[in-house]
Parts: structure tokens; C-alpha cells; sequence
């Protein structure tokens, strides 16, 4: 059962991690998400993300399985403003993942450093690969990571 928060955004990294080396805990953890209650948000440029790797990896049933599964919103300007400060310009995409969390009030599930600012100042709730899996799949609600 989901932990603390049902609504989540996969980052691309989570879907490189449960594609890339066969079936791993990032791939039932995608799969586990899609099957549950839990909402899956993402935005166009997350999508667009999934769709490059799909295409690279060949995880083309992945993909279709995501898309019909999450909710595609657009943050708003002010949201992506309340985030832009935490982000380098050229990390656009990332920036518009962190407004998306923002807008969806999901957790944001990745293994991208470029997220550390954010998840310090507590904007937005960031979670590693590793923690969603332990809290989720685990069931260890007090897990924590040590970064």
C-alpha cells in the first residue's frame, strides 16, 4: 500500500531503472504504482522523456501501460516560478517535473541529484528510487535516505 502520499511522478530515471538490466525492484515498483489506487501524474516533457527511452530500450509495453495509467497536467507559470530557483536554466525539463509536483502536490520519485535543492527547502517532496521502494514495496514507513 502506498505510503504517507498517493499521488507520485516517476521521473525519467525510475523508468530507465526498471527497463535498462531486465526486471528489477524499479520495475515493480512502476508496476506495483500502476496496479494500486495510487495516481501517477507526469506533464508533456515527462512523457516525451518516457517515450525517448522507450524508443532506446525498447520498453515500448512499459510506455503504452504509463500512458494510459498517469495524469497529464500542466503546472501553471507561478508554479514553475516557486521552482525555477532551485534549478540551473538548462534543467528546464526538471524544473517543469518539480511544478508538476507542486501543482499534483505528488511526491516526486528519482535517482537525479539535480533535485537536492528542492527537496532541501522541502518544496516539493523527493523521494529516491531506494526510498520509494522501501516505504512502498517494503512496507517501512521509516525509512529515510541518507543523503
Amino acid at each position: 500500500m502506498p505510503a504517507k502520499s498517493s499521488k507520485y511522478l516517476l521521473d525519467n530515471t525510475v523508468f530507465i531503472a526498471a527497463v535498462k538490466r531486465g526486471w528489477t525492484k524499479s520495475t515493480e515498483l512502476i508496476y506495483y504504482l500502476l496496479d494500486s489506487p495510487a495516481e501517477l501524474f507526469a506533464n508533456e516533457l515527462l512523457i516525451f522523456e518516457y517515450e525517448k527511452y522507450a524508443k532506446t530500450l525498447g520498453a515500448y509495453e512499459l510506455l503504452d501501460y504509463l500512458k494510459k495509467a498517469v495524469i497529464q497536467v500542466n503546472p501553471s507559470q507561478e508554479e514553475i516560478d516557486a521552482c525555477a530557483a532551485f534549478f540551473p536554466e538548462s534543467e528546464l525539463s526538471d524544473i517543469v517535473h518539480a511544478a508538476t509536483c507542486l501543482y499534483a502536490d505528488a511526491v516526486l520519485i528519482t535517482n537525479d541529484n539535480h533535485f537536492n535543492k528542492i527537496k532541501k527547502a522541502e518544496i516539493i517532496e523527493v523521494w529516491s528510487n531506494t526510498k520509494a521502494i522501501k516505504r512502498i514495496l517494503d512496507g517501512i514507513r521509516d525509512f529515510e535516505d541518507f543523503k
